[in-house]
């Protein structure tokens, strides 16, 4: 069974300022090794749960922050800008059971740790049928035109709220809490990424989705 995975930054437990997901900051390089960190915790527990193959998108800025050799040896990566389907390239090559979004954040407009939908600086609220959407609902709504579920969404209170939202309770995984805009109260790094069983939850609701 194959999982597909779009990994974002800004929702990566530890990070909460702009600078640390900035690639001119010094503290970018501290930053790329927690999202590999927590990638590689969910890649993991997707295999230990039966994955055959995870597929792994870099959804981040210029799309080029997680390194190859940083990451579980038995997953596909897709790296670099620009691609024709954004943060779900990839998903069209399919079938995959299912996808898994990672380290994902709150919707422009919307309260949320460094919230903002695609572009931070020119986009300032996104609404679909009236409503308030971010990454999370429209990578979502690609993925269901494709025949792809959402089984997790990982990453801070606004994002969880909205994948509640739009996906069911049984699709989050791993929040934080907010703070404000620039700040969150963490679990550490090594308590995500020990939430394996989280992960393994996802892969048996991919197989329920999987199923005739």
């Amino acid at each position: 069974m194959r999982i597909y995975v779009s990994a974002d930054m800004e929702g990566v437990a530890g990070i909460v300022h702009w600078e640390q997901v900035d690639a001119s900051s010094q503290e970018y390089a501290w930053a790329r090794r927690l999202m590999a960190a927590e990638v590689n915790a969910l890649v993991a527990g997707a295999f230990a749960a039966g994955a055959t193959e995870v597929v792994v998108n870099d959804s981040h800025w210029h799309m080029r922050n997680l390194l190859p050799l940083e990451l579980d040896e038995r997953v596909r990566l897709i790296t670099g800008t620009w691609k024709p389907l954004s943060m779900l390239e990839g998903l069209q090559d399919g079938p995959f059971a299912a996808a898994f979004f990672a380290g994902y954040h709150g919707a422009a407009g919307e309260e949320g740790v460094l919230a903002h939908t695609y572009s931070s600086k020119t986009i300032h609220r996104v609404t679909l049928d009236g409503l308030p959407a971010g990454e999370t609902t429209i990578n979502a709504a690609l993925a269901g035109a494709l025949g792809v579920p959402v089984a997790l969404v990982s990453g801070d209170e606004a994002v969880t709220a909205e994948a509640r939202a739009v996906l069911g309770p049984d699709a989050v995984r791993g929040a934080d809490a907010d703070v404000s805009r620039p700040a969150a109260r963490h679990l550490s790094g090594p308590v995500h990424r020990r939430r394996r069983h989280g992960f393994r939850h996802a892969r048996r609701r991919a197989a329920r989705c999987d199923r005739p």
